[in-house]
C-alpha cells in the first residue's frame, strides 16, 4: 500500500474519496489555493492529512515517485493542473486522473506525458458522494504497468461485491470510455424507471403504491440501485406532501449523456435507447409546446383507453422494464466492444461486469445474469440465452407501447427499445429504397443482391 498520495480537488467527490484513502492507511497531502478550506477539511482525516496552497510545494513533499490523484472537473482545469504538474514532475511519477475526462483528452495527456517519462492513469469513478467515500467502482485506464502498492491502494478504496469493483483497462483512455457509455446506460436507465412511473401514475396508483411495485422486483432478481433508491424518493415526505410531486418535470445533465451519444454516432453503432435517454432530458427543458393543441384535439383525448389498465399491470411493466433495461445495456456493450475492436484492445465482458457488480449507479441483479451468460457463450452479444432475455418479453413490451401511445403518453426509451429489437431481428429491411434515393440524386452508387460490387444506375432512363 502507498504511504502517502497527493490530491487536488477538495470538492464533494475529492474529499470523499480522499478520506476513504486515509481509512485505509495512506495519508493524503492536498493542495487547495484556500488555507481555511484546508483547515476546515483536514479535520475529519484525525491525523492522515495535511494542507498546501502552493502546488509546488506540494509536489516537494511528496516521496518519489510520487503519485498524485485529481479529482477536479474536467476540460479547462483538468488541462491547466496537468500542464502544471508536467513542469514540476520527475521521470517515473504518476498523474492519476479521477475526474469525468473525456476518453480523447485522456489519450492525448498519456501520449504527452510518455514522451517526457511521467505515467498518465485515465480513472472512472462511479457511485457518487456515498460511493467515493464507502466504495466506489473503479475503472483504471493505463498503458504501463502500474505499481503493485497503488494497484492495492485503488483496490482497498474500491467497492467489494464480494470481490473488488476494480477494472483494469489497457489504453490511456480507456477507464475514462468504460465510464462514459457507462453513464449513458445510466441515462437510459433513469429514463426507463420514470418512464414506468409516469404509466403507474396514469393507471392511478398511489406513490406508496409505486414505491411498492419498485421494491417487489429484488424479490424476482430484477432490482438495481436505481430502482432502490426511486423507492425511496417516492416515499419520501415534507409533512403531508411527498416531495417529488413539488419537483418541477425538468431534468438537466452533465453532457457524459451526450458524449456517448456523439461516441456512438462516430463509432457507427446504434444506441437508440441512449439517444432516446438523453432527448428526454432535452425535451424536459423544452416546455408543453403543444399542450394546449393537444388538449383541444379529438385525436388526442386524453381520456384512457378501456383497456389501459389491463395492459399496464405490475406484471407487464416489471418485463417491459426489464426488457428496456437488457435493451440499454446491451447497446453500451456494444458501444465498449466497438471502441476495443478499433484500438486492438482486448476489453472482457466479464470484467466489466464484476466492475460494475458494486459500487457504480448502474449497479444491479441484472449484472449477474449477463455475467452467467458470459461465462458459458463464445459470443456474448450473439448468444442464444441474451436474445432469450428479449425475445421472452416481446410480446408484452409490444403492448405497454402500443398501449401508451393510444393513450398519449410518450415512453420514449421503451419504444426506441422495442424498435432496436425489431430492426435487428426481422428479416426485412427496406434500407434498399435508401440506397437507391442516395444513387438517384447524388449518384452515390447501390450493390445488388447477387453482386458485391457498386454500380451506378441510371434512374430517369426507360431502360
Amino acid at each position: 500500500m502507498l504511504n502517502e498520495i497527493g490530491l487536488i480537488g477538495l470538492g464533494v467527490m475529492g474529499k470523499n474519496i480522499a478520506l476513504n484513502i486515509a481509512e485505509k492507511g495512506t495519508f493524503v497531502k492536498a493542495f487547495n489555493s484556500s488555507e481555511s478550506k484546508l483547515n476546515e477539511v483536514g479535520k475529519e482525516f484525525g491525523g492522515m492529512f495535511s494542507g498546501f496552497t502552493d502546488l509546488e510545494e506540494l509536489v516537494g513533499n511528496l516521496e518519489r515517485p510520487r503519485n498524485i490523484l485529481l479529482m477536479i472537473p474536467s476540460g479547462k482545469p483538468t488541462h491547466s493542473v496537468i500542464n502544471q504538474l508536467s513542469n514540476l514532475l520527475d521521470k517515473g511519477d504518476v498523474i492519476i486522473d479521477g475526474g469525468n475526462s473525456f476518453y480523447q483528452e485522456s489519450i492525448n495527456f498519456g501520449k504527452i506525458l510518455s514522451s517526457q517519462s511521467i505515467d498518465f492513469i485515465g480513472m472512472g469513478v462511479s457511485g457518487g458522494e456515498e460511493g467515493a467515500r464507502h466504495g466506489p467502482a473503479i475503472m483504471v485506464g493505463s498503458d504501463t504497468n502500474l505499481n503493485d502498492k497503488l494497484i492495492e491502494l485503488l483496490s482497498a478504496i474500491s467497492a467489494k461485491a464480494p470481490d473488488d469493483c476494480i477494472g483494469f483497462y489497457k489504453g490511456h483512455g480507456s477507464g475514462h470510455f468504460i465510464k462514459m457509455v457507462h453513464n449513458g446506460i445510466e441515462y437510459a436507465e433513469m429514463q426507463l424507471i420514470t418512464e414506468t412511473y409516469h404509466l403507474l401514475k396514469h393507471a392511478e396508483y398511489s406513490n406508496i403504491q409505486i414505491a411498492e411495485f419498485f421494491e417487489s422486483l429484488k424479490k424476482i432478481n430484477q432490482s438495481s440501485y436505481l430502482i432502490e433508491i426511486t423507492s425511496e424518493i417516492l416515499r419520501k415526505k415534507d409533512g403531508e406532501s411527498f416531495i417529488l410531486d413539488l419537483i418541477k418535470p425538468f431534468a438537466n445533465n452533465k453532457g457524459t449523456g451526450k458524449l456517448t451519444v456523439e461516441t456512438s454516432f462516430e463509432l457507427g453503432i446504434s444506441a437508440p435507447s441512449i439517444y432516446a435517454a438523453y432527448d428526454a432530458r432535452v425535451q424536459s427543458n423544452a416546455g408543453n409546446t403543444w399542450k394546449r393543441t393537444i388538449n383541444q384535439s379529438e385525436d388526442a383525448v386524453l381520456k384512457l383507453d378501456s383497456s389501459f389498465r389491463k395492459i399496464i399491470n405490475e406484471s407487464h411493466l416489471s418485463n417491459a422494464l426489464y426488457f428496456g433495461r437488457v435493451a440499454a445495456m446491451v447497446q453500451g456493450l456494444k458501444i465498449i466492444h466497438k471502441y476495443g475492436e478499433i484500438n486492438n484492445l482486448s476489453i472482457n465482458f466479464s470484467d466489466i461486469f464484476k466492475n460494475w457488480s458494486g459500487g457504480c449507479i448502474i449497479r444491479s441483479q441484472m449484472l449477474d445474469e449477463l455475467l452467467e451468460i458470459n461465462n458459458t457463450s463464445a459470443d456474448f452479444l450473439k448468444s442464444e440465452s441474451l436474445h432469450n432475455l428479449l425475445k421472452d418479453n416481446l410480446s408484452v413490451v409490444k403492448d405497454v407501447v402500443s398501449s401508451s401511445i393510444l393513450n398519449n403518453i410518450s415512453v420514449p426509451v421503451l419504444s426506441s427499445s422495442l424498435s432496436w429489437y425489431l430492426n435487428l431481428s426481422s428479416e426485412s429491411n427496406p434500407s434498399n429504397l435508401i440506397q437507391a434515393q442516395r444513387d438517384y440524386f447524388g449518384s452515390h452508387t447501390v450493390q445488388l443482391l447477387d453482386s458485391e460490387e457498386y454500380i451506378h444506375i441510371d434512374w430517369r432512363s426507360d431502360e
